[in-house]
């Protein structure tokens, strides 16, 4: 989708998001099944969204993408919207929140990653796998790490390697890639991460590491 238009649908979705009390890492966890990413579209410098993605969003709230293309679309009440997000948001968001003041340090997505990366990872390349299961909840839910955007970009190269799961004996599949980092994370980049996560979460790899050192 054109620059124009994906910064109309971004802007309506992330308001509407806002007012419903949706994380960004909760929009990952709708999205997973897909293995679609939203972490981040919001902040990239130049926003552009996918119409695979976008539609996908839409149908999450039960409308078509035309809807949110809209800049005088009407905000999506929560009692209109399809009764399995309802359901899903009744009964996830209590444990997928916390106050309004750590609402974005409990949930980034690229945080998490960057100070998974700088302070826990011994390898020199890694797949997705290797990292999200160490991350707090629900972030170890998830399927996939969107390096292309945000916090994460220009971070890690493809190393056009791939790490076989052997249960999958289908000749079509690859395996996940593995990445490398493009040298040391940049301190900034450390800053901001630091800003946005919850170290307490990290308790049992810091215990980890205790009892390894």
């Amino acid at each position: 989708m054109d620059k124009y238009f994906s910064n109309i649908f971004i802007s309506n979705i992330k308001e509407l998001r806002v007012s419903l009390k949706i994380t960004e890492a909760v929009m990952d966890i709708l999205l997973q099944k897909y293995n679609l990413v939203y972490s981040g579209t919001e902040s990239q410098l130049n926003k552009t969204i996918s119409l695979d993605l976008a539609k996908r969003i839409s149908n999450l709230f039960g409308k078509d993408i035309e809807y949110f293309l809209d800049k005088d679309c009407v905000l999506v009440k929560k009692e209109a919207i399809p009764k399995e997000l309802q359901e899903f948001l009744n009964n996830q968001l209590p444990n997928l929140t916390s106050p309004k003041d750590s609402l974005n340090k409990k949930f980034s997505l690229a945080a998490y990653v960057i100070i998974y990366l700088k302070y826990f990872n011994s390898k020199k390349s890694f797949a997705n796998s290797d990292i999200l299961p160490h991350l707090p909840s629900p972030l170890n839910e998830l399927t996939s790490i969107d390096w292309t955007s945000g916090l994460l970009k220009g971070l890690v190269t493809n190393t056009k390697k791939y790490k076989k799961n052997p249960n999958i004996t289908d000749k079509r599949y690859h395996g996940e890639v593995f990445y490398t980092l493009n040298g040391p994370i940049p301190t900034e980049t450390i800053d901001k991460a630091l800003k946005k996560v919850d170290l307490a979460l990290f308790e049992p790899l810091i215990e980890k590491q205790k009892r390894n050192n």
